[in-house]
């Protein structure tokens, strides 16, 4: 049962970095589903052909244009991962060494890694961290709410951890820390550099083998560097619940209440929150869809927007798993509390079909799709990137 639960918690990673948009990872992750038990360490390398149809991420010209152009790409990575009955544990780095065939100004190279830790201290309480940090070209590379597209660089860090523990045989209690900052090469008027804290609890207790109900509560503290002594506090307060359809499917949803509270302009905004979702697993072939509506910290200009956000995705190996399909997508709509600031509808998909030729070689295809109308910019910006690549990589076993 643990080791079941490690290998969900491996494949959660995976489409975490499989989603995880920069500019790497427009593709799913280079590490497979399957467990090495043990210490292990995956080396490997992608080398591919890119065409991006907006390199600038500027709107059309008159003539309904944008500049585009052919990048080739290589990209090594590792993983140095830990599997045991008690302990789950990987960390990741990959780099992206990108040249354009015309644009030889926007040569440059790219970085991401990671890491993430699970850990069985009893059987009642187990700990668990991650960490990501991802270093970016362009601003619709990394998903941070309420910021407009652009040719900007960006570093970014989320770092989260808790503990969840088995108060009883039917409850759980689960709380959790994370924080999120980010750092722009330059400020355009419509960006911010800042941090956010967030301390959240969910408290769940099972009523029969299909339904599970509960009560969420989460905090968060919004810091913006560029606005000074402005801090921005959330609280959502909600109930939950859990039902298993079937054996393969299961639904959740959560409603409540969302609250505001803005230092720098003395504001107070109280609206209602809702989360619904369903998820879909059958062996190794996952698919979810999740809408959720609060208020959200942004590190565009105004600090703070009122969000809807619809995510959906499918992996699904096929053929005996040689084939596979990884798609994930996002819509966003980011309304502003103040007259002026940026209000925007945001589209990112990714979309991956793969052939594993062998457990060492892969070869895909891919594409991905950003998208942004907002109407402080003036007009609409997307971007598409088709491409395909070779990954070479293969676990080896640390005895």
């Amino acid at each position: 049962m643990h080791l079941h639960r490690y290998r969900l918690g491996a494949l959660a990673v995976a489409g975490l970095l499989a989603s995880a948009p920069v500019a790497a990872q427009d593709r799913p992750s280079e590490f497979d589903g399957y467990v090495v038990p043990g210490w292990s360490f995956t080396p490997g390398i992608s080398i591919g052909s890119v065409w991006d149809t907006n390199v600038a991420l500027s709107g059309r010209t008159a003539e309904g244009r944008t500049e585009g152009d052919t990048i080739f790409a290589i990209a090594p990575f590792g993983q140095l991962a830990l599997e045991s009955k008690r302990t789950h544990f990987s960390a990741g780095y990959r780099g992206y060494v990108r040249r354009y065939v015309d644009l030889d100004t926007l040569n440059g190279s790219d970085h991401s890694a990671y890491a993430s830790f699970r850990h069985l201290l009893t059987p009642r309480v187990t700990l668990f961290a991650s960490n990501y940090f991802s270093d970016s070209p362009t601003t619709d590379l990394v998903e941070l709410n309420g910021v407009p597209f652009a040719r900007i660089g960006s570093l970014s860090n989320r770092l989260n951890g808790g503990v969840e523990g088995r108060l009883s045989k039917y409850t759980t209690l689960r709380v959790r820390y994370e924080n999120t900052w980010t750092s722009f090469d330059s400020l355009d008027g419509l960006l911010n550099d800042g941090t956010v804290h967030e301390l959240g609890a969910d408290l769940m207790r099972r009523l029969s083998e299909r339904l599970t109900v509960g009560v969420e509560g989460r905090l968060r503290r919004s810091d913006l560097a560029r606005l000074d002594a402005r801090v921005i506090w959330f609280q959502d307060a909600r109930g939950a619940v859990e039902y298993r359809v079937t054996e393969h499917v299961a639904v959740s949803g959560a409603i409540g209440i969302t609250h505001l509270k803005d230092s720098l302009f003395s504001e107070t905004r109280t609206a209602p929150y809702y989360r619904l979702g369903v998820e879909r697993r059958t062996g190794r072939g996952v698919a979810g869809l999740v809408f959720e509506r609060s208020y959200t910290p942004t590190f565009g200009f105004s600090g703070s927007h009122d969000t809807q956000e619809l995510r959906g995705f499918i992996h699904l190996p096929f053929s005996r798993n040689r084939f596979y399909v990884q798609s994930d997508g996002t819509w966003l709509r980011s309304s502003p509390f103040f007259a002026g600031d940026l209000k925007a509808d945001t589209f990112l998909t990714s979309n991956t079909f793969g052939y594993s030729a062998t457990r060492w070689l892969r070869l895909e295809a891919y594409h991905s799709y950003s998208r942004q109308d907002s109407i402080v910019t003036g007009g609409e910006v997307d971007r598409h990137r088709v491409g395909a690549q070779m990954v070479v990589s293969q676990p080896m076993r640390i005895r």
